[in-house]
């Protein structure tokens, strides 16, 4: 994708420095999604075909590792990406989804009918935050859950600034919300502004301008 340059202060135009990419990707489709129910769960055959197609559109592209989700339908996606190529594969822990607390093994028929409060905005970890506090019940509190957020984007830009490569990171639709908007440096809300769909990719410039602003994020939505 070509950049365009930028214009300092003083009306000069400056090219970016060479610029790295974060690379963020929701899991594929998942056996919980089929099941309507709230455990972790491999992928379904759809699944592995998303995963197996977002490979094809990434294989060009020169990642310095892979940061994923330890949770069963992250990291069997990750797994699929990286099949076939040399590259670092990381697991950890604040990258996994809001903690579900007591719906696990519950259908979502089951989990509306016992805790129609943690519903009533919406059946996402975002919506349970925005009208409970909580991811579920039981689960983390939304502080807990923004701290981890936090957490992995420093994970994320710190292994930026160890190598010139591109970062793979694979996660979940609400811990991929929250950490998009820290990384756009945006304030956090629990309005959900960005959606993810199964395998949707979101790439985010990191980059520095002569002669020395930044570094500046920017989101580049789109296919890789």
């Amino acid at each position: 994708m070509a950049r365009r340059p930028s214009t300092c202060a003083d009306g000069a135009r400056a090219e970016p420095d060479p610029t790295v990419e974060i690379y963020l990707v929701r899991h594929a489709e998942a056996r919980v999604a089929e099941q309507s129910r709230f455990a972790d769960e491999g992928l379904t055959p759809t699944g592995v075909q998303q995963a197996r197609t977002l490979a094809k559109a990434l294989r060009e592209l020169n990642f310095s590792c892979c940061l994923s989700s330890p949770l069963r339908r992250a990291l069997e996606t990750a797994q699929l990406l990286l099949e076939g190529r040399d590259i670092p594969l990381r697991l950890d822990a604040n990258l996994a989804e809001g903690w579900p607390g007591d719906l696990v093994g519950l259908s979502e028929v089951e989990a509306l009918a016992r805790y129609p409060d943690d519903f009533r905005l919406g059946r996402t970890v975002i919506a349970r935050i925005a009208a409970t506090g909580r991811t579920a019940p039981g689960g983390e509190t939304r502080a807990a859950f923004l701290a981890r957020a936090a957490a992995a984007a420093e994970l994320v830009l710190g292994e930026l600034e160890r190598g010139d490569a591109s970062v793979l990171v694979v996660a979940h639709g609400g811990l991929l919300n929250y950490l998009l908007q820290i990384l756009l440096r945006m304030s956090v809300r629990d309005e959900v502004p960005f959606g993810f769909e199964h395998c949707g990719v979101v790439r985010v410039l990191h980059y520095r301008e002569k002669p020395g602003f930044g570094p500046f994020p920017m989101v580049l939505f789109g296919a890789p």
